[in-house]
């Protein structure tokens, strides 16, 4: 009973109730004009072509393309409707437009290393896609200074816990989920309150609909009265509105410009691993020092200015922008993606990997959801004699994506893509590692939802030592796993098998 209450008096309960009643208002209201519902159907239909036409010459995937031409043709009124609301939202032309005056705000302070991207241009492996990210998503390339790899989240938090406890200037947070009830926040919240008593300035952002269940009505006022600034990317609200599909995805923690966290994990307790919920939790992440950090901070300081934008802040306390005279091994290039440029950089990083390696391709993901474009370069990939292995969770966290994976085995399997499913439980780490040379890790998933969006992060590592471990960690991992061959793959569910293969047909919109 007393959960029940609790859910009933939730800002989650509230706010699909409110939704959902204006669903039930709009189909109301078009049922109640019976009368003219020969001029309704004529209108729309007219209004469904011209649709179409708009959507056949858009610049985008062609599965997006599909999906929205059997909406508007098989569900003619409403999915026309539903088109105009998906596409057409004012609000988030407005996030677009306020991100795009901070990128301008902030684009003279991200300091650029001449030399660290001319060594770069020197690279096989890399050189192409690290000009695309230069030129296309203001992301240069900077001299490894100390990139250090955690194959847990819970060495991750710890590494981060300790970071957090030494700052002395400044703390800045973006998570996609955070929950209160957990240890894990409580053990954060007692870092952060303190350290802004001792004079830190503490920024802490969360995803509104990420933690729309998992955080109390209160929750603001909890961190004003510790004197956290804060704010919610789109904060859900009880209107209709597309603001609320696209989500700040992104894990950034920065500390006094001086070292930087990104990886798979949020804030909650299963991240890592003090509770059970889909068996033992796979995740993982790295902590960077040196020049690198400043294009994390900027991420950061991109994000938060966004929001509620005011005009330009005082961004070189943040961005430090220091000669470093010694440097490790490698290259490293933290890069972000949005929903709103058309530029899927996330997905075009990973192609690029793919589509240059000469030995292996290895990949953790916790959601396999393919375009046509990733689908071919794995299996092309393997035609010319690349070795390409996936690991997916045994466990997943949404039951539908698990099915929806499993569409894409058999053109992989049959194609030679190695497939595994890690039976412990549920990955959550979001890595691809290619020939020892190169690897990225971060935010992004396989999926249609990190690709086209979400507001992403991830670290691009080219001849980094730490490479090693992340490929010694891939394959500890794999040890754990069942590999998923086309006769397992037979004796799998029909009947979930069916129901993969009908959503997949909307995967682009879910």
């Amino acid at each position: 009973m007393n959960r029940m209450l609790k859910l009933i008096f939730s800002n989650k309960f509230v706010t699909w109730a409110i939704l959902l009643l204006q669903i039930a208002v709009l189909v109301v209201g078009y049922y109640g004009l019976t009368e003219y519902s020969t001029l309704i159907l004529g209108a729309t239909s007219v209004l469904g072509a011209i649709l179409l036409i708009y959507e056949i010459n858009r610049h985008e995937s062609p599965e997006f393309k599909m999906t929205w031409m059997i909406v508007i043709a098989i569900i003619p009124i409403f999915g026309a409707l539903l088109y105009l609301y998906m596409r057409m939202g004012f609000i988030t032309r407005g996030i677009k437009k306020h991100q795009e005056r901070v990128k301008n705000d902030i684009q003279p302070y991200i300091p650029v290393d001449d030399e660290a991207n001319a060594a770069v241009s020197e690279l096989d492996s890399v050189r192409g896609i690290a000009y695309y990210l230069k030129n296309s998503a203001d992301a240069p390339a900077y001299f490894n200074g100390d990139v250090k790899y955690f194959n847990m989240g819970e060495l991750l938090y710890e590494e981060m816990k300790a970071e957090m406890e030494a700052a002395k200037k400044f703390i800045f947070l973006e998570f996609f989920i955070i929950n209160t009830e957990g240890t894990m926040w409580s053990e954060m919240f007692d870092i952060l309150s303190r350290k802004v008593r001792e004079g830190v300035e503490v920024r802490f952002m969360y995803d509104g609909m990420g933690s729309l269940a998992s955080t109390p009505k209160n929750f603001e006022s909890v961190l004003d009265n510790a004197g956290i600034k804060h704010k919610i990317f789109a904060q859900v609200q009880p209107l209709l509105s597309t603001y609320q599909n696209n989500r700040d995805h992104r894990k950034i923690i920065v500390i006094d410009g001086e070292v930087a966290f990104t990886g798979g994990i949020n804030i909650a307790d299963e991240y890592v691993n003090r509770v059970r919920r889909f068996g033992h939790w796979k995740d993982n992440g790295i902590r960077i020092t040196g020049g690198a950090v400043d294009r994390l901070t900027a991420l950061f300081l991109e994000m938060w200015n966004t929001v509620n934008y005011t005009g330009p802040e005082d961004y070189c306390k943040y961005i430090i922008n220091k000669e470093y005279e010694e440097h490790g091994k490698g290259y490293v290039i933290p890069y972000g993606d949005n929903p709103n440029d058309n530029i899927q950089v996330g997905e075009r990083v990973y192609l690029d990997l793919i589509n240059r390696a000469d030995r292996y391709v290895h990949i953790m993901t916790p959601y396999l959801v393919l375009d046509n474009e990733m689908l071919e370069a794995l299996r092309f990939a393997v035609k010319r004699g690349v070795d390409v292995r996936i690991i997916i969770p045994h466990h997943p966290d949404k039951v539908y994506a698990y099915w929806l994976a499993h569409t894409y085995f058999p053109e992989l399997i049959e194609a030679g893509v190695k497939m595994y499913e890690y039976t412990p439980g549920f990955i959550h780490a979001k890595t691809l590692i290619a020939d020892d040379k190169t690897a990225v890790i971060g935010t992004i998933n396989f999926d249609f939802r990190s690709f086209y969006l979400h507001y992403e992060c991830a670290v691009l590592l080219s001849e980094v030592p730490v490479i090693s471990d992340m490929e010694l960690d891939f394959n500890e991992t794999q040890r754990l796993c069942e590999e998923i061959t086309m006769e397992e793959y037979r004796k799998f569910n029909p009947f979930t098998k069916l129901l993969g293969r009908a959503i997949r047909t909307l995967a682009p919109l879910l």
